[in-house]
């Protein structure tokens, strides 16, 4: 079993983990960090977008590793627990965590204007192709991509090159629980297993704040304004 993260723009600092000798354990990075644990730490070009950088390798995934692997974000511990079950969630090709806020598509894509992550109209682009593709805004089972669990299947690869196709197409930075849902949809024509928090979220070993990493917009235009635009185009009631 592999367990894998990345630390792109040195924005996180490696955690106290619990490690299993067991485990391969390795770490993507582009500026120096404080270097420790049993991770083999693979180097990759410094400059561009940061948080592109690191989305493209969680994203695709088998373009690294031809074995089951987990990804984990580097800034969250892992307890001994978390690799006693990540063993066997590995059993099934491919697992998400369950987002533990549960929002709906349209109040995802809210969340998104109201922090200032994507201008308004990349969000209202995004919507328009996603329901040009089928998908129905009641498949949306809100994920939170901090923990993946893979095998490396054929549909599992169309995922990952969904998932980072939207993801890169859209720049929707913390929206990629939208661009993971339409990826399952156009993978597995359903959504994948999900499994109830795996790590403790409350504490994150970060360095640097969003403003290092991230580019926020200005979204002059009200909340609610929005809310109805994206309705309508989501057909979605809540």
């Amino acid at each position: 079993m592999i367990i894998y993260t990345t630390i792109t723009n040195a924005y996180d600092r490696i955690p106290d983990h619990y490690y299993d000798p067991d485990v391969k354990y390795v770490l993507f990075y582009d500026e120096d960090i404080e270097q420790k644990g049993p991770w083999e730490f693979i180097r990759i070009p410094k400059g561009g977008d940061p948080v592109l950088k690191s989305y493209r390798i969680r994203t695709l995934s088998h373009l690294y590793f031809d074995e089951p692997h987990v990804w984990i974000d580097a800034c969250y511990r892992m307890a001994p627990e978390f690799v006693k079950t990540s063993r066997e969630l590995l059993s099934y090709p491919i697992v998400l965590h369950k987002h533990p806020e549960s929002r709906t598509l349209l109040g995802e894509f809210c969340n998104l204007y109201i922090k200032g992550f994507v201008p308004e109209e990349r969000l209202i682009r995004c919507a328009e192709d996603i329901v040009a593709t089928g998908y129905k805004p009641s498949m949306f089972d809100h994920t939170i991509n901090c923990a993946i669990w893979r095998q490396v299947t054929p549909q599992v690869i169309d995922f990952n090159v969904e998932y980072w196709r939207w993801y890169e197409q859209y720049g929707l930075y913390h929206g990629c629980q939208i661009t993971s849902a339409i990826a399952e949809y156009l993978a597995f024509g359903k959504n994948v297993k999900r499994v109830p928090r795996q790590l403790d979220l409350s504490k994150e070993n970060r360095v640097k704040s969003y403003d290092d990493s991230y580019g926020f917009v200005e979204n002059e235009d009200g909340l609610g304004r929005f809310r109805s635009t994206m309705r309508r185009i989501l057909g979605a009631a809540v």
